[in-house]
């Protein structure tokens, strides 16, 4: 069956409600519908992955570097230049995830079939 246009819209728009509800959680409620909306922005050329457990750092994998890359973030937006490589190398960071998704506190849909931390 072909997915339509609204139906990945209703997806992605889910999987930004339950990124933004984690992140109230995590965060006390402060901005986290801002934040879900500034980590999604920043997805050009990357894919979030997920969050990290202290839910300061998002998890993105970079396309072009194929580098999986951990970036600060806030209300205000994310922060390149504090970013941390955490590994090279990758065709696709299911290994990855799969080996630590146990210390981030989300993690994508599109990953989170391989690790069992709390998503949706």
């Amino acid at each position: 069956m072909a997915t339509t246009d609204s139906e990945e819209q209703i997806r992605r728009h889910d999987v930004f409600v339950n990124l933004a509800e984690e992140l109230q959680i995590q965060r006390s409620g402060v901005h986290s519908a801002k934040m879900a909306e500034n980590l999604f922005r920043y997805e050009e050329g990357r894919d979030l992955v997920g969050i990290d457990d202290e839910a300061q750092r998002a998890i993105y994998y970079e396309t072009a570097s194929r580098s999986l890359v951990a970036v600060q973030f806030d209300k205000h937006g994310v922060y390149a230049g504090e970013r941390e490589l955490l590994q090279r190398g990758l065709d696709d960071p299911t290994a990855w995830v799969e080996a630590h998704g146990s210390g981030l506190v989300w993690i994508h849909p599109r990953y989170s079939n391989t690790a069992g931390t709390r998503t949706q």
